[in-house]
């Protein structure tokens, strides 16, 4: 199946705007995740903290329903998601 994720502000910097990732059905958010960090390994970084966790204030949209962090492995795709990559924003 295929998975589109679009990466916004200082993800863009490191990954492409927007891809199309191909994944196992039944793969879930977490198995996308690492899909894209295996392309884009400094993504990586900026995403998740030095626990391995969501970063603070970083926002992953599925078909642009913001997803608990915490929900990331039940999360199973289909074919034609669309994920969404939002690092934490500033300002007022």
């Amino acid at each position: 199946m295929k998975v589109r994720v679009k990466a916004f502000a200082r993800f863009r910097d490191v990954a492409e705007a927007e891809t199309s990732i191909d994944l196992e059905e039944g793969s879930s958010a977490v198995d996308l995740l690492e899909a894209v960090f295996s392309s884009h390994p400094h993504l990586k970084e900026g995403l998740l903290d030095p626990d391995g966790k969501v970063g603070e204030g970083v926002k992953i949209l599925i078909n642009r329903r913001g997803i608990d962090p915490s929900d990331l492995m039940e999360a199973v795709l289909e074919d034609g998601d669309e994920v969404a990559l939002l690092p934490p924003f500033s300002g007022g």
